[in-house]
């Protein structure tokens, strides 16, 4: 508003962290709640993630249905935006997690988000004739939202890019959980789980997972299932790699270069 010239069509490359939200199983819970119901859920629940995304430093680009879409380091710099946008991650998650039962009571629903996270050179700006509208029509969205929903396949919550996890050094532990190939997208890309930010603890639980990925990278598919049968019970992700190396098992691959294809958007 102080500077009316800047508003004009255009736009500038930039390092960003790009965060996109979204509920699952948003359309059934969207069918059956009135809509004034659906309303309320919506507004208390994107209010508490949006106010975290903003304390955060991020900016909230847009809200589309139950989706968020963030960015960090635009428009105004933002030292450490890779940090900022998996902090603000893991405090939705805890929020929604300290919320979820009153929603549970209020509407009869149990709210889970997926989130994915990437960061990278975007594009940027400006866009359309009389009316503008600031946003990132990026490549580098669509892998953000892609990572999104690789979180339904790996029965997770959080999943990172390999270009934020790098920026992360040491100050949030996550562990890697695979190496994927998204449609649309010829190379693949390794992703990572965000655990918590206080380090060894988690690192010990997570090592029998780590020993079967190894196994799965080699394609030593029963004994990675015989690891990740360890703790499919408690955890998510070795389970969806106990049943992905049960099938992979039964019918070897003519190739296999330890890249797990994702099948859908």
């Amino acid at each position: 508003m102080k500077n009316p010239e800047k508003l004009k069509r255009g736009n500038e490359s930039r390092q960003m962290s790009i965060f996109f939200s979204h509920l699952e199983g948003f359309t059934s819970i969207s069918e059956s709640l009135g809509q004034a119901e659906l309303t309320h859920l919506l507004n208390d629940y994107l209010a508490e993630m949006t106010d975290i995304i903003l304390e955060e430093q991020g900016t909230v680009d847009k809200v589309e249905g139950d989706a968020i879409i963030a960015f960090w380091n635009a428009p105004l710099e933002v030292e450490n935006h890779a940090e900022g946008s998996v902090r603000a991650a893991m405090r939705c998650q805890h929020r929604l997690t300290l919320i979820r039962p009153d929603y549970l009571e209020e509407y009869g629903k149990v709210l889970n988000m997926r989130i994915g996270i990437n960061s990278g050179t975007a594009i940027l700006g400006n866009m359309g004739s009389t009316r503008f509208d600031y946003t990132v029509p990026d490549d580098a969205v669509n892998l953000a939202a892609r990572l999104g929903e690789a979180n339904k396949v790996f029965g997770t919550h959080t999943i990172l890019s390999e270009s934020t996890f790098k920026q992360l050094g040491k100050k949030i532990f996550c562990r890697e959980l695979a190496r994927i190939r998204v449609v649309g997208r010829k190379e693949e890309v390794r992703i990572y789980e965000p655990l918590s930010d206080t380090g060894t603890g988690t690192e010990k639980e997570y090592r029998s997972f780590l020993r079967g990925l190894e196994l799965f990278y080699a394609g030593n598919f029963k004994p990675a299932w015989e690891e990740f049968m360890k703790t499919a019970a408690k955890d998510g992700a070795a389970r969806a790699y106990s049943l992905k190396c049960r099938d992979l098992d039964d019918s070897p691959p003519e190739r296999w270069d330890g890249v797990w294809e994702l099948a859908g958007k």
